[in-house]
């Protein structure tokens, strides 16, 4: 790709002798002022500039070029200039590289001299190019990749290995946070459509009413202020995938034209008459129960099992913790890596906050977390987390009930976690109490029995407290 190259020289012939030692390598585009200079800039992708310090109305004041080139660095920061002068050089040159640019020449100038500064500008710019190009690759890779070597995790991968080359559509379950639209995009990275669109949807971001044109488009002049057609998210992803996160957000009647599209592959656009196929692969994810909302007549069971052919369940991170000391170091060097701070590690106070939380808002909160952590940090280790609030709910809210709800549904050991829930609970009683059995068993509710109780369930989980009731 050639590069562009802007000259702004109120000198006609300077200009010449420029544009003639740079137009075998380059597109060199011209300006004899800074009004036709802004013009230039607003239609053309411009490299480099090479700005001329001596510009009406006062060419023999280098500060109007100097001006200009703070408004340039200013306005285009990405914007590489040189900067030419035929006054004191070495001041000038001292100035004009204060204010950002990345070199100079004299007039009269010669050719060597221009060809070395541009040269010495267009390889600090491709290198500057390299290192975006590979902090946006490896941006992508840390985005994308499903971490952790828990055994829940290993499930998903293989799940997604498994279901990635068929044509099935896929509905995705998860909690808020848990990376639904990664599955999803992980299925379309490993299927026969990779190289087609990965359109995602969030359903419940958009008015209900918009939804059927969003998902079908629709002709110009279908309702008012229709003034051109506009193609819909089915079309869009032809020959790729449609993702529909919160697909339970569909009101009935989108149902019904979904479930067309899904049978028969077609669909009319809003206002249109013509039949358009289409060739997508859906998938689909929520975080509520689709088979309640079917019973209680709110979700089409007909669309429920045209969608429900596979199943992928991405787990809450409370079900894989032993993954969280790799998910947090990675999601610590991408934050790092987008705030442009040397962050490198966590402290053993913050890693034990961590571990003893439980993560109701899922990976999304987690990297939350982390990046307020990383913008806060003031050196290499982040010793503490931020507060670890959370959604845990306030006055009125059955803390208990909530903890029920997120239970897996793949099953519990009732027995187990009962045991376990009670002996958190003495042990909580007495950590309060400075190991004082009474007072503990007071605090828990056994009113006269207290001492005879907590003596009890000491002895049922081993359980000895430090200091003596």
């Amino acid at each position: 790709m050639r590069h562009n190259i802007l000259i702004i020289d109120d000198n006609d012939i300077n200009r010449l002798n420029l544009k003639l030692l740079l137009k075998r390598e380059y597109a060199v585009f011209e300006a004899g002022d800074l009004e036709a200079a802004e013009e230039v800039l607003g239609n053309q992708r411009i490299d480099l500039v090479l700005l001329d310090l001596a510009l009406p109305p006062e060419p023999d004041n280098p500060e109007v070029g100097l001006g200009y080139l703070a408004t340039l660095r200013e306005t285009n920061p990405d914007l590489t200039v040189i900067v030419i002068t035929g006054h004191d050089a070495h001041e000038i040159a001292r100035r004009a590289q204060q204010l950002g640019a990345a070199g100079f020449f004299a007039k009269p100038f010669q050719p060597e001299d221009v060809h070395e500064a541009v040269a010495r500008a267009m390889e600090a710019l491709h290198t500057r190019l390299r290192e975006q190009a590979l902090h946006h690759a490896l941006q992508r890779r840390m985005e994308q990749e499903i971490l952790g070597d828990s055994p829940a995790m290993c499930r998903l991968r293989a799940m997604i290995d498994s279901v990635a080359p068929m044509p099935s559509t896929v509905l995705i379950r998860g909690e808020t946070g848990t990376g639904k639209e990664l599955v999803a995009r992980q299925l379309h990275a490993r299927s026969l459509r990779s190289n087609g669109p990965f359109v995602a949807i969030n359903c419940a971001a958009i008015r209900v009413e918009h939804l059927e044109l969003e998902l079908f488009g629709h002709e110009k002049g279908a309702f008012p202020g229709a003034d051109r057609r506009k193609l819909g998210w089915f079309e869009r992803a032809s020959g790729g995938t449609l993702y529909l996160d919160e697909v339970a957000n569909l009101p009935l009647s989108t149902q019904v034209k979904l479930l067309r599209v899904l049978e028969h592959g077609e669909l009319c656009r809003v206002g249109g008459e013509a039949t358009i196929h289409t060739d997508v692969r859906l998938i689909c994810s929520t975080r509520k129960a689709l088979d309640r909302l079917v019973r209680d007549g709110l979700f089409r069971d007909d669309l429920y099992f045209r969608i429900h052919v596979v199943e992928i369940e991405v787990p809450p991170l409370r079900a894989h913790l032993e993954d969280l000391p790799a998910l947090a170091d990675h999601i610590l060097q991408r934050k790092a890596l987008e705030c442009g701070k040397e962050v490198e590690r966590f402290g053993a106070r913050a890693l034990r906050q961590m571990a003893e939380y439980d993560w109701p808002g899922n990976v999304r909160e987690l990297e939350n977390i982390i990046e307020r952590a990383v913008v806060l940090a003031d050196g290499p280790e982040i010793d503490t987390l931020p507060p670890l609030h959370g959604p845990h709910g306030g006055e009125g809210v059955d803390l208990l009930a909530q903890w029920i709800e997120r239970l897996p549904r793949s099953g519990i050991d009732a027995d187990k976690l009962v045991a376990r829930f009670e002996r958190m609970l003495i042990e909580h009683a007495l950590a309060l109490h400075n190991g004082v059995k009474i007072k503990a068993g007071q605090w828990l509710g056994y009113g006269d029995s207290a001492k005879d109780r907590m003596r009890y369930q000491c002895e049922k989980f081993s359980i000895r407290p430090g200091a003596k009731p």
